[in-house]
């Protein structure tokens, strides 16, 4: 259920501002786990499972991914573009990409070959501005297609690795999407107290806009942000954290540190992998708005495991996935039990 929902929802497009065109698929998977649904104006989506008592949890993981816009429309069927959030150039070379216009058409980014390349431009970096889409087309008839403004996505199918291994565009941040769907099947199981919201925040990529508008229309008493983590690769420090070794707490400043003290104590008694990550300020993601909307939410913030961060292959663990799920659930549950109150103060 986890792999199909990821590979579904990964292979659409939700570019940062335009949640709306393929929200159709989280309702179908959310909402036989949830009783309400609402979309709010900014386009975050939040499915609610009602509880028994006046407590408000919220989960946020943003469902808006990465994207590209045309800026211009030049001869020989070229367009330029600019991103809508934050790539590195260089994992654009070679990449083919659909344009969304009036109709979706297919495009490639190339660069020049390297027989005509000087040794000193081989050494700059890429820049976007020096990048191109080649459609094919006659520029008066990619003209009647394509405006500015259009939006563009990079093509690339998921795949599965070896074991619980996938990759896939986007997993920053429908891996976390997925969490919420593991909490919500979960609770069912074993119930909760808590009215609980798991909001797909809209524009996080573009400025944690969504998380700033779902939160106050919720209005928390808690928080749990849910994003993706740095996984570590033969390139990258020693301690990093690892895939397939369980989700990563973060420690700081704007996290609630006895509400994560809970957390964790929840996970050891259920035996839960988990993996630490000091955050001394700002976390860059949705902890952001919520920390600080309408009188303050405390809040933890959780992260999955992943590989090439803002790329077409960022590569993450099923295992990872299911068992954060799981261990928000059982969060959940235990905080019914408990002294919210006693807890905070």
């Amino acid at each position: 259920m986890l792999k199909e929902f990821l590979f579904d929802v990964c292979s659409n497009h939700f570019v940062s501002g335009f949640e709306h065109i393929n929200g159709d698929i989280l309702k179908k998977y959310f909402q036989p786990y949830t009783d309400l649904f609402e979309k709010d104006r900014l386009g975050s989506y939040i499915f609610k499972s009602i509880g028994s008592n006046d407590r408000k949890i919220m989960l946020a993981a943003h469902i808006d991914e990465i994207g590209l816009m045309i800026t211009k429309i030049l001869d020989g069927g070229f367009l330029s573009f600019t991103t809508v959030g934050g790539f590195n150039p260089a994992s654009l070379v070679a990449q083919e990409v659909t344009i969304h216009g009036k109709e979706n058409i297919f495009g490639v980014i190339g660069i020049k070959p390297p027989h005509i390349t000087s040794e000193e431009e081989r050494k700059k970096p890429h820049k976007i501005k020096e990048l191109f889409i080649d459609t094919g087309y006659p520029k008066e008839e990619l003209e009647k297609i394509v405006k500015l403004g259009d939006i563009a996505t990079v093509n690339r199918e998921p795949l599965s690795l070896q074991g619980n291994v996938i990759s896939a565009k986007a997993f920053d941040d429908r891996a976390c999407v997925a969490v919420m769907l593991e909490t919500a099947k979960e609770l069912k199981k074993i119930s909760h107290k808590s009215n609980v919201y798991f909001t797909a925040t809209a524009q996080e990529e573009t400025g944690i806009r969504g998380a700033k508008t779902s939160s106050y229309k919720i209005a928390p008493d808690i928080g749990v942000v849910l994003d993706v983590g740095f996984g570590k690769t033969p390139d990258m420090p020693s301690d990093s954290p690892e895939l397939g070794k369980g989700p990563i707490v973060a420690y700081g400043g704007r996290l609630n540190s006895n509400l994560t003290k809970k957390f964790v104590e929840v996970c050891k008694k259920y035996n839960y992998p988990l993996q630490y990550e000091a955050v001394p300020a700002r976390t860059g993601t949705d902890t952001e708005a919520l920390q600080i909307s309408r009188g303050g939410i405390p809040c933890i913030q959780l992260s999955v495991p992943l590989r090439y961060m803002h790329t077409s292959v960022e590569t993450i663990d099923l295992y990872d996935v299911e068992i954060t799920g799981k261990s928000i659930a059982r969060f959940i549950n235990e905080l019914d039990n408990s002294d919210l109150e006693e807890i905070l103060c």
